[in-house]
């Protein structure tokens, strides 16, 4: 082979091999962690669970990637499914509650309610000939005293209400009974919705609560102490890659 033909294949050779680094260097950097909301639904033009999101990977844009699930039966598990490989820890927030609530329980069954596509499930189950409930195996009582000291009135509820929020939440669990070597945490939390009042305490001891609109600055707050808390409670890894 000539010199001239050898610098040929190492051009050509080189040129792949940058092809293929920038195809699997996405992957090789996915972050640790997702974040996910949903779309607008229900004739608003905007959903607070999608705002927390994007306001978290603007606050952690190297670890952190915000996913948007749209409200469509079926869309849950098949947004999880399309991640690959799977995050360590994959956080979905929904909207709706006067407070905001970590939900911890999910049973495989659809509410018979139209989507955003005004389409009602077209079967009952969530994952066909799987468990009819699943309970988060996380303890988080003492994540929600935690925001809640930290002046975000937050509960634990067993009601994730039987649309596409109990939906996300099952396909999350059950995704993590499935791959418990990969999704090493999951967690639903409802927020209010945006511009809803809700009761914000402040840092003084004895000060009454006051009245806040939820915002986009309020939601990030929420999220900066989400995020603060679980490392405090040590149910976000350091291995998670969050910088403090």
């Amino acid at each position: 082979m000539t010199a001239a033909r050898t610098l040929v294949w190492l051009t050509v050779l080189g040129l792949a091999g940058s092809v293929l680094r920038a195809q699997t260097a996405p992957d090789a950097q996915r972050p640790a962690i997702v974040v996910s909301g949903f779309e607008p639904f229900g004739g608003r033009d905007r959903n607070a669970s999608w705002t927390l999101a994007g306001e978290i990977a603007k606050a952690f844009p190297h670890e952190v990637r915000a996913l948007q699930i749209p409200v469509v039966w079926g869309a849950p598990l098949t947004a999880i499914n399309n991640v690959k490989p799977l995050p360590q820890v994959w956080i979905a927030f929904g909207e709706g509650t006067p407070e905001f609530q970590i939900e911890i329980l999910a049973h495989n069954q659809r509410g018979m309610y139209p989507d955003n596509q005004q389409a009602k499930p077209a079967t009952p189950d969530i994952v066909s000939a799987a468990a009819p409930v699943l309970k988060q195996q996380a303890q988080v009582a003492d994540l929600a005293a935690s925001l809640t000291q930290a002046g975000f009135p937050t509960h634990v509820s067993q009601s994730a209400g039987r649309y596409l929020c109990e939906e996300m939440l099952y396909s999350l669990l059950y995704a993590q009974q499935q791959h418990p070597e990969a999704l090493r945490l999951v967690l639903f939390i409802h927020v209010p919705t945006l511009e809803q009042s809700i009761a914000v305490s402040t840092a003084i001891e004895g000060a009454p609560a006051l009245q806040r609109k939820v915002d986009a600055d309020l939601l990030q707050a929420f999220g900066r102490q989400l995020f603060a808390s679980l490392r405090k409670l040590g149910l976000l890894a350091s291995g998670a890659g969050l910088k403090r």
